[in-house]
């Protein structure tokens, strides 16, 4: 069923990390996402050929251009929702330095047909992965993404889906740091919040097929999830 454009839910430009927090993510994300990216987490340590990726909700592109000329062998697929993230992105995959950035795509995650369209486009892919999003958006938005992100996986060898951002742990903030950040998420936008992992995130992941592979502890008590179909 394809969402009502009338009802889409469009981020605004309240919805994006800052740059400070995309260049510190990077960094520290790309030894845990590396061995994902190229295949090698899941094939005795051993890289793939041949790999593509799909971001969801790319922003500027700080992350993936890091990630793209990290990880050569592995092609990129950004999507972003807003225009002027989708101009920003043209011009990061035109000056990579591999070539392994593909152009941007339109990605609305509450469209069925934004979805279809990019794995018409440049599908199938081996991985998704989604930085800051699940706490700066609606509810319906993870939902859509756990659900694209498991028919989208169906059938690849050594498919991931990586959801990076800040959680609840059954029910509890992790410190206060992040419960003030809840209630200023709330102030933006009564319908965003950090979203509990065992109560809300794991149950809606496995709906779709999708099992916690790894959980890992990251700074400002975020966490690195990794989610496969097996």
């Amino acid at each position: 069923m394809v969402a009502d454009e009338s009802n889409m839910y469009i981020p605004g430009p309240n919805s994006w990390a800052s740059g400070g927090s995309a260049d510190r993510n990077k960094v520290e994300l790309i030894p845990l996402l590396s061995p994902w990216l190229t295949g090698a987490a899941m094939n005795n340590g051993i890289p793939m050929e041949s790999r593509k990726v799909l971001e969801v909700a790319s922003g500027f592109g700080t992350q993936v251009s890091y990630f793209a000329e990290q990880t050569p062998s592995v092609t990129f697929q950004p999507t972003e929702a807003q225009d002027e993230c989708i101009e920003a992105m043209k011009v990061v995959a035109e000056l990579a330095k591999h070539r392994n950035i593909l152009p941007p795509l339109e990605l609305n995650v509450l469209s069925d047909q934004d979805w279809l369209n990019c794995a018409e486009t440049s599908g199938p892919y081996d991985g998704i992965f989604v930085l800051n999003m699940l706490h700066i958006s609606v509810w319906e938005s993870t939902e859509k993404l756990f659900l694209h992100a498991g028919k989208l996986l169906q059938g690849r060898s050594a498919g991931f889906l990586a959801v990076y951002g800040a959680f609840k742990r059954d029910g509890e903030f992790s410190g206060e740091g992040d419960r003030l950040f809840d209630i200023d998420l709330k102030r933006r936008d009564s319908r965003w919040a950090i979203r509990d992992l065992e109560s809300e995130i794991i149950p809606e992941a496995e709906k779709n097929g999708l099992k916690l592979k790894e959980c890992h502890q990251m700074s400002f008590n975020n966490l690195l999830t990794i989610w496969t179909l097996s």
